[in-house]
């Protein structure tokens, strides 16, 4: 035997050996890989074509395909070439469904970073829903369960939308609720009827009956050019209701109008929208009357759906991101306590009237203030942090000079007394707690007002703004004119002191907070205290001067439920 021969018998004898010996480790090599997760080995959920051909076709090629994506990714935007930036996230989340973490980047880097290099508020609101859309509409649809992508969600309505930190903030919260308000229409806190209401085109048509189905099908063809179920839903969430109002009318006069309007809206809120109407009233009934019209109640329902999935025990992986969806919690109904009622008028177009808000205002929330304090206690008994003990004795604060400020006296006397209960913050005369009320409440307004936020000096104004009107009702017009003299004054004091930043911290026009004020003090004096009284006021305005009465007309004000 030559050596040659030789060599290649010994090259095939090593060959075998080696492939034995991986044939007794792979099982525990793949073991491994799934154990870490090095791997992705279980199919996709909700995956469209595009994906399933793309996950199979290229199959380890595609991590080099994400890199180079990634590259290009980074250099477009180095160049402002943001537009095909959204392109190039499509693909990325495509290639790589699973990876959420690179979905939560995208999306941060779309709500953040490139949105603040556009200085028209329209332009950066674009790109802020766009980041929220990656991961609700894209993320969420390949992973809907991943609680990372809950509580990355959750952040984008806390930080970016419910913050201040941002010139367009006040457009970001503006547009949002213009989008809820088309979004729930006149079957807002309906949560039942939604979540009962047909999912889909077949259990409509079962719902309603196949005789009407078909007439209303005909209808839609025959007078409104629509061909299909579908092109009445695509119309209905253009305009956010049954267009036009004739064909609205055409299936009232056939008794199905509202099963429809409630299908096309139920499939709106839950798929596109991915609110859970059975979640929406689980929080309700835990925290109260959100306002789900406002990011703040959104930013709360993703931290729920999030540390729902994870554990609070102090050795578990998730500890910490378990610990940030309960701050999320509850430094958003604080939020929500503090500007969680919105006030708004609709269009009186039929066809529109979602399209073009009127007005559009955010108040405190008196009504929240328990769930807020029910949350705080609940996060200092789970977790030993000094952040929390912290960030709760400004909560108690901030509720005893809102309460007050608002009329709620006794409830202000009683978080008083519970935060005198908590040594951290003093005890006796040298409690940060200690007087009475009206000496706590000043105290804090002065301190306030050299440095208020938008939130303290609007909420300041528009109470003393309500005490004026209610003292009007009351026919006291010395102590009327008294209130109102002093919400001008902290009102052009504020103004002052926010000169130059007036477009991310400055209050509405003073002519709109007067509006805004005595359409909320004749709703509390109708609703609470007595219709008599608000009729009063009806009556008195007219003699009390021009400084009481604003240009604007009537506001309507809805109830949270």
């Amino acid at each position: 035997m030559n050596s040659k021969i030789k060599s290649l018998l010994i090259l095939l004898a090593t060959f075998i050996v080696i492939a034995i010996a991986l044939s007794f480790i792979q099982g525990r090599m793949n073991a491994i890989r799934f154990n870490e997760k090095l791997t992705d080995t279980d199919p996709l959920e909700n995956a469209p074509p595009a994906v399933a051909f793309t996950s199979v076709a290229l199959g380890g090629f595609r991590g080099l395909v994400a890199d180079y994506l990634w590259l290009r990714s980074t250099k477009m935007q180095e160049q402002g070439n943001y537009f095909e930036m959204v392109q190039l996230a499509d693909w990325l989340v495509k290639l790589q469904p699973r990876y959420t973490t690179s979905h939560a980047f995208l999306a941060w880097n779309m709500a953040y970073n490139i949105s603040v290099t556009f200085t028209g508020f329209e332009d950066r609101w674009r790109w802020v829903k766009r980041g929220i859309e990656l991961i609700r509409d894209e993320a969420l649809e390949y992973n809907p369960g991943d609680p990372e992508l809950f509580r990355q969600l959750g952040w984008i309505y806390q930080h970016k939308l419910g913050k201040d930190l941002d010139d367009a903030n006040r457009f970001y919260k503006t547009e949002f609720a213009k989008e809820m308000i088309r979004l729930f229409g006149d079957y807002y806190g309906e949560w039942d009827l939604i979540e009962k209401a047909p999912a889909n085109e077949a259990k409509l048509r079962a719902a309603i009956g196949d005789k009407d189905y078909a007439e209303m099908l005909k209808i839609a063809a025959n007078k409104y050019s629509y061909a299909s179920f579908a092109e009445i839903e695509e119309a209905f969430r253009h305009h956010a209701v049954i267009y036009p109002v004739e064909f609205k009318r055409d299936l009232e006069d056939i008794g199905i109008a509202k099963t429809v309007e409630l299908c096309l809206r139920a499939r709106w809120i839950i798929l596109k929208y991915r609110l859970e109407p059975q979640w929406l009233t689980k929080l309700n009934e835990k925290y109260g009357a959100l306002d789900w019209r406002l990011p703040e109640a959104h930013a709360i329902y993703w931290a729920e759906r999030g540390k729902d999935k994870w554990s609070s025990e102090r050795d578990n992986e998730h500890y910490f991101k378990r610990l940030s969806c309960d701050r999320m919690c509850f430094q958003s109904l604080q939020a929500a306590f503090e500007t969680g009622r919105l006030v708004y008028v609709k269009n009186a177009d039929p066809d529109n009237m979602y399209s073009d808000i009127k007005f559009l205002e955010m108040t405190p929330n008196v009504k929240l203030v328990d769930a807020a304090n029910a949350s705080f206690a609940q996060a200092l008994e789970g977790y030993d942090e000094f952040t929390i003990s912290g960030a709760y004795g400004n909560f108690l604060e901030n509720a005893i000079v809102t309460l007050y400020l608002f009329g709620e006296k006794n409830k202000a006397v009683e978080y008083m007394k519970l935060g005198r209960t908590f040594p951290k913050y003093g005890v006796g005369a040298n409690s940060r707690f200690a007087g009475s009320l009206d000496d706590f409440v000043l105290r804090s307004v002065e301190r306030d007002l050299e440095a208020a936020s938008y939130n303290d000096a609007q909420k300041t104004v528009q109470s003393y703004l309500i005490n004026s009107y209610f003292k009007l009702a009351m026919e006291d017009h010395e102590q009327a004119e008294g209130y109102l003299d002093l919400a001008q004054k902290i009102y052009a004091k504020y103004a002052k002191f926010v000169e130059g930043t007036e477009r991310r911290r400055g209050l509405p026009p003073w002519k709109q907070m007067l509006k805004t004020s005595l359409d909320m003090t004749k709703y509390m004096l109708r609703e609470r205290v007595s219709p008599e009284l608000a009729d009063n006021l009806e009556k008195m305005l007219p003699k009390s001067g021009e400084k009481f009465i604003p240009e604007a007309g009537e506001i309507k004000t809805p109830q949270v439920r």
